[in-house]
């Protein structure tokens, strides 16, 4: 039996299921949140004041900090970036991925029912302020924001799910201010209205909820051994989702991103693939050595 302090026993208290009380909770009062705020952006009346109002103001920000933001919010870069995390806690970033389907799927069911124009669909793009291109069609919900808050959910359900010390509060602060900056980013840059981005967001944060609920019933990347010797084949999933993201980076460094200005997130994803591929490799290579010796 493991002692409080050991490995095994931290391990199974991050992967421990959750009361229906704490979904509920985590679940329930971001939606709560979100409806408030889209009810009140509703009640506000037409969408075009409030964006130009918001997209002018984030004119006074360079252009290529609302460019390196909003790559943050595209799924393969975001991912790229996290992959270090396979070297700390596989399960986080393996809850991120397992909420892709349902982040996935909801992005392209909510755009495909609603089929709303974009700003520059609605408004004379002289109107206001635009980065990267110029998108028309396919408005609600914004995707980057999905990505983001989906990563933040699922992160944060899967590292931090009690937020009892100061530090665990502090960290959980600063991802969702990211995350909120990533979605408010794609009002900057002209390409999505203020509800899109809420909506965004709660659609990400359930899907970032869905991902960490695979990984505590399903035990993905948590590296623990069952009793027909488990952990090897995780370990085996560990390494081919760092290669993947590997040649994802790879991908990304040769190709020619929407927003140019925010080169810097694709060289640094290319850079945190590489790293945790070359980390990973290093590691199987002692491991391969010590098993010799």
């Amino acid at each position: 039996m493991a002692n409080a302090g050991s490995p095994e026993a931290g391990r199974a208290a991050r992967l421990a299921p959750w009361s229906g009380r704490r979904w509920l909770a985590w679940a329930g009062v971001p939606a709560l949140l979100a409806a408030a705020a889209a009810a009140g952006l509703w009640l506000q009346g037409p969408a075009g004041p409030l964006f130009l109002r918001l997209n002018t103001a984030a004119a006074a920000v360079p252009a290529p900090v609302w460019s390196f933001l909003t790559l943050l919010g595209d799924t393969t870069i975001l991912f790229s970036i996290l992959s270090p995390m396979l070297l700390w806690r596989p399960q986080a970033l393996m809850a991120c991925v397992a909420a892709v389907p349902a982040g996935g799927l909801a992005s392209v069911a909510l755009k495909r029912l609603f089929d709303l124009p974009r700003p520059a669909g609605v408004l004379d793009p002289l109107q206001f302020h635009i980065i990267g291109p110029v998108l028309s069609n396919h408005s609600f919900p914004s995707g980057h924001s999905i990505t983001a808050f989906a990563a933040a959910s699922g992160l944060l359900a899967t590292l931090v799910p009690g937020l009892h010390t100061g530090r665990q509060r502090a960290a959980a602060a600063g991802v969702l201010a990211l995350a909120a900056a990533v979605g408010f980013s794609r009002v900057a840059v002209g390409a999505h209205w203020p509800l899109d981005v809420v909506g965004g967001a709660l659609t990400g944060w359930l899907a970032g909820l869905s991902g960490a609920a695979l990984v505590r019933r399903w035990g993905m990347g948590d590296g623990t051994a069952g009793a027909g010797g488990a952990a090897q084949p995780r370990q085996r999933s560990v390494q081919a989702l760092a290669a993947l993201l590997a040649g994802v980076g790879s991908w990304l460094v040769l190709s020619q991103p929407a927003y140019p200005q925010g080169i810097a997130a694709v060289w640094l994803a290319g850079l945190c693939s590489a790293f945790t591929v070359l980390a990973l490799g290093r590691t199987a290579w002692l491991a391969h050595r010590a098993r010799q010796a």
